[in-house]
């Protein structure tokens, strides 16, 4: 007997090819009618609400009178929801993110009457090594998959297992490669139809793959509303199969069965290692496509998502936890909001670039929410903070402000701070940077503005601390309270050093009568420290020297542009294509930043390339648009990577940028960044044979920050570290191409050439040409070792992604000393990672969450600045699982033993 699990269910992309309202509409009218099915039909067992609790939030908010209704089937399991509070796209999210995407769809289908605990993705375009930790961190031991699987689909049954990183291991179901998450639309009302619907499908594509004798029938696809006679002909097909027992099922119930079912057959099932992000490999792929190239749409997305997650992630969540600590209140809510805008712009569809232009636009508005509240709240933590640091003995009249470094370890890297002057002239020549011992820091000043500021904080006490004189109080008719014109000086200083997740105190006086120090990092047209040296030829051209190996890397920055008649999925080249270098092309350089801090320069071009293509789309057209395109290279005194900010005004169509950085390493792999993991790929590309290729299988990866190749013999390597580009490219050769902006005019595009048929409407989407001027940021970053497996190319990675901040205060009196760490690594070379640092939920704990990128056992210690009460591992929903040592004499630390890309969550009370 065969076990025929019936599941009715929607895939609801909640923004897409319509925007995210006129999509609610439609939700509205599904669940309304969802709701209405359920109370007629006690037969209708149950529906598969997709797996994400977010259509809960966007329906009650139209229809709140619906609340008991739903909490009532949900609790019933009529209603299915959840893990997810949206179905997000792996790749392009941090761990972090998708750990508080499980938490927040978990928690709001717990209080309506019950989630789902099983790792539903269905349409995600890859999965990244980590997902099995990451669904284990929340009691989830099955999942669900389709995209991405390649060669999986060929050796596997749709049972199977999947292997994480760190070994852990879950039951995995596929589904079948043509059908993906939707065996049938609809069942038809003609029973005799409906028979032979199920027939095919039995014979066709669900017998033949599996081990179990349970299979799965999923009934509806993008956006379909329940159908109303389900139950019905369900009960009506029944007597025509007796073979078979149908069963009005959830996804819950077959995953459990088929898990059963082939629990005996051990080590028969295949087992999936690690990340899935290859494209289609099997007779009967379809449309599973992988769409690999939504890594570059819309870049500008991935850019803001980038920064949105590191404020919230390593600003304003760890300082305002450390705030609590010092007796002040935590912003939860607030917090839990910012957060909530954020996952609002990581539907796969969202944060791929994949939409129409008023999604994206929209998307926008969400990410400044999420900015707004997290930056706010940072800043009010860091002046929180600051406001308890004793500065009473430092010298009077001199400026002090403190500077705070949001990494785990140490850091030398250069500062930039704005100073606060009076708004008046004053003959100031350079400013003399002092730190907490008066020992003089070699620094520069770049720039001076006038500004109205706005000294926007809770605390009248602190905001006033923060401006250069207290403000009138609404009692003495002080209007728009805190608002002052200024003049913002910007300097720039090498500090000694900073201590790790923590602060140092500085003063800065301004000097009238004496000359500034002479020494520089400029040399003509090169840059050189005690580590590294750049130089600019006369072309443009940039070779860089390690002088710790002695390695020298020529050509490193080299753009290349080359056409793209592709889409918000797909890049695909005009059959005859046009490209264009930077190589040998007429630069201008100049010094912009000339000083002992950095030394800068500047190397500008003027590009002409085709505005677009010509009308058959076939090639590039011949007409000539000029686009200016300007590269900053930055090099601090004590800096171990050279920072790149480049600037392309972007006059031109259908089209894509990338930038070559030559490392002349030849390399069988690339390693990259991932969500907790670093993750070794191929640097070469293996296309599917003729009968099976349906997408280009690309060269292109994703990375989070961090990608680079080591040399074969594992004592060096080079990475780029790039700000919110996730698109990189390593070829055997040993060079690294990172994406900068893929310009396309179509959803959909209508004449694709590196895919059958494509994935998306053909809607046209000019935004999505990404026009103006766009500015990218990056680290060039050569090393000693395998940056996989090291520390360092994280470590420098970190300190350009998240420079320090400085805040400026009026010198008071406090209880906090001038130089203070909270928590850092007792070895800083370690390579463990402090992934969140947090208020525990429902709890007044701490939250801390590392872990460990390599494939080695790494233990250290984190140090804290108070005693340990109490110290638990968490599990990802945060419930406390055991108790953990605490490992310093003085009660000040937590040991941490984790193994190969182990990942753990701790608890501290104090």
């Amino acid at each position: 007997m065969i076990n025929v699990h019936i599941v009715p269910h929607t895939h609801w992309d909640r923004e897409w090819y319509l925007p995210y309202q006129e999509f609610r509409i439609r939700l509205t009218r599904l669940v309304g009618k969802l709701l209405t099915i359920l109370e007629r039909d006690p037969e209708y067992a149950s529906f598969h609400l997709d797996g994400q609790s977010s259509v809960l939030d966007d329906y009650l908010e139209i229809h709140p009178e619906d609340r008991e209704r739903l909490k009532r089937y949900i609790t019933e399991g009529r209603i299915k929801l959840g893990p997810w509070y949206v179905q997000p796209d792996e790749s392009l999210v941090s761990g972090e993110s998708l750990i508080r995407n499980f938490q927040l769809g978990i928690r709001i289908a717990e209080e309506m009457g019950g989630s789902q605990r099983f790792g539903y993705l269905p349409d995600m375009f890859g999965h990244i090594s980590q997902m099995p930790q990451i669904l284990a961190g929340f009691g989830m031991g099955e999942t669900v998959f389709w995209r991405g699987l390649g060669e999986v689909v060929t050796q596997s049954g749709t049972e199977l297992k999947w292997r994480g990183a760190d070994g852990t291991t879950l039951f995995a179901y596929r589904f079948p490669n043509a059908l993906g998450y939707n065996s049938v639309f609809r069942l038809h009302g003609d029973i005799d139809k409906a028979e032979r619907q199920l027939r095919e499908l039995f014979e066709g594509h669900l017998l033949p793959p599996t081990k179990a004798s349970s299979v799965l029938v999923m009934v509806g696809v993008d956006h379909m509303e329940p159908q109303d006679d389900l139950s019905e002909i369900i009960s009506k097909l029944a007597p025509r199969f007796p073979e078979y027992k149908l069963i009005h099922s959830t996804m819950e119930q077959f995953l459990a069965a088929a898990k059963a079912e082939t629990d005996g057959i051990g080590d028969e099932l295949y087992t999936a290692v690690g990340e899935l992000r290859d494209t289609n490999r099997s007779a009967d792929g379809a449309i599973n496509f992988l769409l690999a190239n939504v890594l570059s749409s819309r870049m500008p997305l991935k850019q803001f998502n980038a920064k949105v997650q590191h404020e919230l992630e390593r600003w304003a969540e760890p300082f305002s936890a450390l705030w609590q600590g010092m007796g002040g209140a935590y912003p939860g809510q607030l917090l839990s909001q910012s957060w909530k805008y954020l996952l609002q712009n990581h539907p796969h569809d969202s944060i791929c670039g994949c939409s129409r232009d008023e999604v994206h636009r929209q998307m926008m508005t969400r990410f400044e929410w999420a900015q707004e509240i997290a930056g706010q709240l940072t800043d009010e933590s860091l002046r929180y903070i600051a406001s308890r640091i004793d500065t009473s003995t430092l010298p009077d009249g001199a400026i002090v402000f403190h500077v705070f470094n949001p990494l785990e370890r140490g850091r030398k890297d250069t500062v930039t701070v704005e100073l606060m002057l009076p708004d008046a002239d004053a003959d100031i020549r350079f400013f003399e940077i002092r730190d907490s011992e008066g020992l003089v820091l070699p620094s520069q000043w770049v720039d001076i503005r006038r500004e109205l500021i706005a000294g926007n904080h809770p605390d009248d006490g602190v905001r006033d601390l923060g401006l250069l004189e207290a403000a009138v109080p609404p009692e003495e008719k002080g209007i728009l309270v805190g608002l002052a014109f200024v003049r913002k000086a910007t300097v720039r200083f090498a500090p000694q050093e900073l201590p790790g997740l923590g602060y140092a105190t500085f003063t800065a006086t301004p000097v009238r009568l004496a000359s500034p120090d002479a020494n520089t990092l400029v040399d003509g047209h090169v840059l050189e420290n005690d580590w590294l040296r750049v130089e600019v030829g006369q072309d443009g051209s940039v070779r860089l020297l390690d002088k710790i190996s002695g390695r020298q890397y020529d050509n490193v920055l080299v753009y290349e542009d080359g056409g793209d008649i592709g889409d918000g999925y797909t890049f695909s080249p005009p059959l005859f294509d046009e490209r264009f270098s930077t190589a040998g092309l007429q630069a201008s350089i100049s010094v912009t930043e000339d000083g002992p801090a950095r030394g800068t320069l500047r190397i500008a071009q003027s590009w002409q390339l085709p505005v677009g293509l010509e009308s058959d789309r076939k090639r590039r057209s011949a007409a000539r648009r000029e686009c200016l395109l300007t590269t900053e290279l930055s090099l601090g005194k004590h800096d171990r990577w050279v920072g790149v900010t480049a600037r392309f005004d972007n006059q031109v169509g259908d089209h894509r940028l990338r930038v070559r950085i030559a490392t002349g390493i030849g390399a069988e792999q690339s390693w990259a960044s991932s969500a907790f993991d670093m993750v070794r790929r191929s640097t070469k590309v293996a296309q599917p044979s003729s009968d099976r290729w349906i997408e280009d299988a690309v060269g292109v990866h994703p990375n989070q920050g961090l990608a680079g190749v080591t040399s074969p013999c594992g004592t060096y390597g080079f990475a780029v570290a790039p700000y919110g580009l996730p698109e990189y490219e390593a070829t055997p050769g040993g060079d690294i191409l990172v994406t900068l902006v893929r310009s396309v005019g179509y959803l959909g595009s209508p004449d694709l050439r590196t895919i059958r048929g494509g994935a998306g409407p053909m809607f046209e989407t000019p935004e999505a040409q990404c026009q103006g001027e766009l500015v990218y940021r990056m680290a060039l970053i050569p090393h000693a070792g395998d940056g996989a497996q090291s520390g360092e190319a994280w470590q420098r990675s970190a300190e350009h992604h998240l420079p320090a901040r400085a805040v400026q205060m009026r010198k008071h009196a406090g209880t906090m000393p001038l130089v203070h760490s909270f928590i850092s690594l007792d070895t800083p070379e370690s390579p463990i990672v402090l992934s969140a640092m947090k208020r525990t939920e429902g709890r007044d704990g701490t939250l801390l969450r590392c872990f460990n990128p390599t494939e080695s056992e790494q233990s250290a210690t984190l140090r804290l600045d108070r005693p340990v009460k109490e110290a638990y591992v968490l599990d990802l929903e945060e419930n406390r699982k055991e108790p953990i040592q605490i490992g310093a004499s003085d009660g000040k630390g937590v040991t941490l033993h984790l193994g190969p890309k182990g990942i753990i969550t701790i608890e501290t009370t104090h």
